[in-house]
């Protein structure tokens, strides 16, 4: 990094802990209560009311005004607490594999205590935004798409959230963070659950994420277009045994396979399924341990990583996170929840916790920074 890109850096660095400064003195990041009923079910018609359609041009890598040729929608929700401005810091939660940001719908509703700005993304090929047939899906796109919301929300310091194979995306813009000038968005801290932080350390079962890069795996996916017993077959996996058997419910079903059916989205199971070898072709650059021990720990970015214990995608990784980074406890912190691989579901009060501490550490300065790389 050159000499003018730290000083942009640090410049960042320095505006991020004035504003934590100024959190602390003005008002805790919380309110004193929250309202929370857990037998409710947010709909996807309720939660897509609280966001938004915005134009997103992959050319330009900027979210823009006015719809054109180059251009897909993008849904986004915003949630800004009273007042805030581009100063304050932002809490980034960023989507997982297959239900994309509908699946925060219950930990969102646990997180009405929390006073800075949420922003939930959806990319290309989830929820509510564009579904192209002919696009270049990918996890540089991805992170394309979350530095221009970031950019368009005028952004500086965020705690990011991710789940599944959003923890590629989050590599990408921490090693787009460590070495360009261009990147103005501080990360502070992050919390990855259920994510393959590790490309060797995908356990992916034959007859799921493999199956669906197949002709066979895109044709089961149009047929979970159209049939609720097909996509109930794909589905309920995905959930822990004790929650499938004693809490799941059709409703709950239902509602998820409507948010992954938007805009004929199912096809998008089949057309997304290639980011376990994406993640394997870039093991080099996507490598959490060399991020946090060349970058990370330098500059105070804590990470907590999260894991579920009936996980069939990505169980190694809490196991490799734990013989590679473990050593950095208490900065890196590693653990096992109990459940299937939708945690955002079976555990929501557990991840709203754990996020509303990541909010607590925000609100506080890290150390300065030690880096001097060049």
């Amino acid at each position: 990094m050159r000499l003018s890109e730290r000083f942009t850096y640090q410049h960042n660095i320095e505006h991020c802990n004035q504003q934590a400064n100024s959190t602390m003195i003005s008002s805790s990041v919380f309110t004193s209560t929250s309202i929370y009923d857990k037998n409710y079910l947010t709909t996807v018609e309720e939660w897509l009311s609280g966001g938004r359609r915005v134009n997103f041009d992959p050319k330009q890598k900027a979210i823009v005004s006015n719809k054109t040729k180059d251009t897909v929608a993008v849904f986004e929700r915003v949630s800004p607490s009273s007042g805030s401005s581009s100063s304050t810091r932002w809490l980034t939660l960023l989507p997982g594999f297959p239900d994309g940001s509908y699946g925060y719908a219950k930990v969102d509703r646990l997180l009405g205590s929390i006073k800075i700005p949420k922003l939930y993304v959806e990319y290309v090929g989830q929820g509510d935004s564009d579904k192209p047939e002919k696009y270049d899906y990918s996890t540089v796109e991805h992170a394309d798409l979350v530095e221009s919301q970031w950019r368009a929300h005028g952004i500086k310091c965020t705690v990011v959230v991710t789940f599944d194979y959003s923890s590629i995306v989050l590599m990408e813009l921490l090693q787009r963070q460590r070495t360009s000038s261009a990147f103005r968005t501080r990360i502070e801290h992050v919390l990855a659950i259920n994510g393959g932080l590790f490309a060797d350390g995908h356990s992916h079962p034959i007859t799921t994420t493999p199956l669906l890069k197949t002709p066979f795996g895109a044709m089961g996916a149009s047929m979970a277009q159209r049939s609720n017993l097909v996509f109930d077959t794909m589905l309920k996996p995905l959930y822990g045994k004790d929650y499938r058997k004693s809490k799941l419910t059709t409703q709950e079903l239902r509602e998820v396979e409507k948010a992954i059916r938007l805009h004929r989205g199912a096809r998008f199971l089949s057309q997304a399924a290639g980011f376990v070898d994406e993640h394997k072709h870039n093991a080099s650059r996507w490598n959490l341990q060399l991020i946090y021990e060349d970058f990370m720990q330098h500059h105070g970015i804590t990470l907590h990583v999260v894991g579920s214990s009936e996980d069939p995608f990505e169980y190694k990784q809490v196991d490799l996170a734990k013989q590679r980074l473990g050593s950095y406890y208490p900065k890196v912190k590693i653990e096992r929840i109990p459940g299937g691989h939708l945690s955002t579901s079976e555990q929501a009060e557990a991840l709203a916790k754990m996020i509303e501490d990541l909010a607590r550490k925000a609100a506080t300065p890290p150390p300065k920074s030690s880096w001097t790389a060049i």
